[in-house]
C-alpha cells in the first residue's frame, strides 16, 4: 500500500508512461488529461487504506477475543481447582470423623 505522504505516481492511458500526480494535471511527455488517472488513483489510495484499517480492526478484535477467552479459561480452571479442593478436603474431614467415631466406639466399650 502506498504511504499517504508518498507522492501519487499514475499511468497516463495514453502514453503510458508514469507521471508524479500532484506535479501535474496533464503528462508532460503526451499532453494528455490525468484527471481520470488521479481520481482513480486516489480511489485506489482510499481504499486500500480502508481495507488495512478492516484488518487492523480484525486483528484487534480476534487479539481481544482470546485473551478473553484465556481469561475465562484460567477462571474456570480457578473455580474448578477451588471446587476439587473443598471436595477433598471435605472426603478427608468425612473419613476422619468417621475413623475417630468408630475409634471413639471401642475406646468406650466394656471390656
Amino acid at each position: 500500500m502506498n504511504d499517504e505522504n508518498e507522492k501519487l505516481k499514475v499511468c497516463c492511458e495514453y502514453c503510458d508512461s508514469y507521471v508524479d500526480a500532484d506535479d501535474n494535471e496533464v503528462c508532460p511527455n503526451c499532453g494528455a488529461p490525468l484527471r481520470e488517472a488521479i481520481i482513480k488513483a486516489e480511489t485506489k489510495r482510499r481504499l486500500e487504506k480502508i481495507d488495512e484499517e478492516e484488518k487492523q480492526r480484525k486483528i484487534l478484535q480476534e487479539e481481544r477475543e482470546a485473551k478473553d477467552r484465556d481469561d475465562i479459561f484460567d477462571l474456570i480452571k480457578t473455580v474448578a481447582g477451588s471446587a476439587a479442593g473443598g471436595a477433598i478436603a471435605g472426603g478427608l474431614a468425612r473419613a476422619a470423623g468417621e475413623f475417630l467415631k468408630e475409634d471413639l466406639k471401642g475406646a468406650f466399650k466394656k471390656k
